[in-house]
């Protein structure tokens, strides 16, 4: 249950970096996670835009990975492919596939944690409130 609590909120906060600055609602509808809400100051609102910058230079060297994917499939499709099943290839397999995801969701995690530290105290309990159930 943790895990999924996790992932959601892995989801959310990666949509909020993507969406938030050019969208007022989440893709669903379901979340208003308008941040125009938080009645940001100017100096917020210049902070906020670095780290969007940032987190955007970031998934632009994260694009290496669109490289490496090719490979991961190359590699699956070895695996898949052999007369006989091997379990040490496939866990070779398996732990360079989710280590390489990890990074990124710390990666994701951490801008994250940069976006509430602009916040105030009530901003941050606002967003949490309504963006974060």
């Amino acid at each position: 249950m943790v895990v999924l609590s996790w992932q959601k909120l892995v989801r959310y906060w990666t949509s909020f970096v993507i969406l938030a600055f050019s969208c007022s609602t989440f893709a669903s509808g379901q979340i208003n996670c308008d941040i125009r809400k938080l009645d940001l100051t100017q100096m917020q609102k210049t902070r906020l835009r670095l780290i969007r910058i940032q987190y955007k230079r970031n998934q632009n060297t994260n694009l290496q990975h669109t490289a490496n994917n090719r490979r991961k499939y190359e590699h699956l499709n070895q695996i898949l492919m052999q007369p006989r099943f091997d379990e040490t290839e496939a866990k070779r397999y398996v732990l360079n596939h989710y280590m390489s995801r990890l990074q990124q969701d710390v990666d994701e995690l951490k801008v994250q944690y940069e976006f509430l530290q602009v916040l105030n105290h009530q901003q941050r309990k606002n967003w949490i409130n309504n963006c974060l159930r």
